[in-house]
């Protein structure tokens, strides 16, 4: 080995040379992924600073752990997770196959859905949110990130389509093992924690208050689980199959321009 190949790259060449044009883009999503986590961190940090100024007045007080319960701010930091080892180590097992890939795009897309569309008809919406930053945390968290992930990952499988793709079932068994422990935890949590008030706590309210709301909660729940993580599991696998088969033959060089022709044609 010569002196050159012992000296450190600059970042420049690694970028330039040692990135495929995936690696590339969620370059940039990484530090998107980071800022909201950030975010996140943000208020955890505030809620703590506003227990310690209200330690005297259990009426202000919060619990800063429900910050990290929530199912949007988890799948939010699995995004941040999953970029820094699709950039930073591109060649570990979690990458194997592109699960990790479609089982983050399969859990954002339910932030995204869930807020953008369904809560919005209720009091938890953007119209309702008047602290500024309360604001930029929830549009960042719930949208610009969310809508930039997915829109990088579907990118990912044109820059970087995959020749041998595993059977469905290979990816959603692994992909719902996440969502069912979390929707473990949003059953039982109702009768092993109260408030600080004495009143039963649940995490997203009426709707998964299993105790005081059992037959909207329980459908919900069950809906989700069986329903709605199942079929968008096979959204995304089969956009991921029909993707990689007609790209993989592609001239990289091709596939920019190719990319609003693409045609799903599903065999009869």
């Amino acid at each position: 080995m010569n002196q050159i190949d012992k000296k450190p790259k600059s970042f420049s060449f690694w970028f330039k040379y040692e990135l495929t044009k995936a690696q590339k883009i969620f370059f940039f999503v990484f530090w998107l992924n980071l800022a909201t986590v950030i975010f996140i961190v943000q208020e955890v940090v505030a809620e703590l600073l506003s227990n310690v100024n209200s330690v005297n007045n259990l009426n202000n007080f919060v619990d800063a752990y429900r910050t990290f319960d929530k199912f949007t701010n988890q799948s939010n930091f699995i995004l941040l997770v999953f970029s820094f080892f699709y950039v930073f180590l591109p060649r570990h097992s979690f990458l194997k196959k592109d699960k990790f890939l479609v089982a983050s795009i399969v859990y954002i897309l339910f932030t995204f859905f869930g807020y953008n569309i369904i809560l919005q008809f209720g009091r938890l919406g953007y119209r309702f949110i008047t602290n500024p930053t309360k604001l930029a945390r929830g549009l960042m968290i719930h949208l610009f990130n969310p809508v930039t992930f997915i829109i990088a990952g579907f990118l990912a499988f044109v820059y970087s389509p995959a020749r041998t793709i595993g059977k469905f079932h290979t990816y959603l068994i692994p992909g719902v093992i996440y969502p069912i422990i979390y929707g473990i935890y949003v059953i039982s949590v109702p009768y092993l924690y109260k408030t600080v008030d004495g009143s039963i706590y649940s995490v997203y309210g009426g709707v998964t208050n299993v105790i005081e709301n059992p037959k909207i909660a329980w459908a919900a729940i069950i809906a989700l689980l069986f329903g709605y993580f199942p079929l968008s599991y096979f959204i995304v696998w089969i956009s991921y199959v029909k993707i990689s088969k007609k790209y993989i033959d592609y001239p990289a060089s091709l596939r920019k321009r190719s990319i609003k022709f693409i045609k799903f044609e599903m065999k009869q």
